[in-house]
């Protein structure tokens, strides 16, 4: 296997039960994910999440949040004894290899995490790429998630505040991923194990609370 990772800079899932579902088709143009056609306090409607039976893996729900970009955000509350867990809320309209995702997200609670990220190319809950802001540690990281599990690609450090909005984008295309905070680049990373086309998802760890607006993904060529 190959890697390297480039780093000249500083720099996002509920477990789904469910492996991505075959033949769903990349979309053609930039797709904005409308939260404020959720209901309040309801689940997010476009995403596959865990069963609400799996109590450790706490809640996703639509929120009402004045300091989001339309007043609506998805907020997911974690549990505070569940430190090894790592929810995702899967985006189930598109699979895609090669995109650009653009979403903010708030680390809004946590006492042993706080911070969230994005998962790219998500073949099972347990195998895809990770994009993640850690506000407690203020660190930006590319990993690998492979079979369950987690391996670091390229780690930086970075101005990642709690209780507040960053704005994180991530291209991903062919075996290279470079990764914005706040508008600015941070570090490219690059892996080649992940080579085909997987879901988008939100993510987050143990008992982070983290509220996500404005997500949008774009196909690249």
């Amino acid at each position: 296997m190959w890697r390297r990772a480039c780093t000249f800079g500083v720099l996002l899932a509920i477990a789904c039960v469910m492996c991505p579902e075959s033949g769903v088709s990349a979309p053609d143009t930039a797709t904005k994910i409308d939260l404020e056609q959720g209901e309040i306090g309801a689940p997010p409607g476009e995403f596959d999440l865990s069963p609400s039976g799996e109590v450790k893996q706490g809640s996703w729900t639509v929120v009402r949040d004045a300091t989001a970009k339309t007043g609506v955000a998805i907020e997911q509350a974690g549990v505070k004894s569940a430190e090894d867990r790592f929810p995702l809320a899967i985006y189930k309209p598109a699979s895609l290899k090669n995109a650009e995702i653009s979403l903010r997200l708030n680390a809004a609670g946590g006492k042993s995490n706080q911070g969230g990220g994005v998962a790219v190319r998500l073949s099972s809950p347990q195998d895809y790429y990770l994009v993640q802001l850690d506000a407690l540690r203020d660190r930006v990281l590319l990993s690998l998630v492979h079979t369950g599990v987690s391996e670091e690609i390229v780690g930086v450090d970075a101005d990642v505040a709690s209780h507040a909005w960053h704005t994180l984008t991530v291209r991903a295309k062919d075996d290279e991923f470079v990764v914005s905070l706040d508008g600015i680049w941070v570090f490219t990373g690059f892996d080649k194990t992940l080579s085909q086309a997987g879901r988008i998802a939100l993510w987050t760890k143990g008992d982070s609370v983290t509220r996500f607006d404005q997500i949008e993904i774009a196909p690249l060529p």
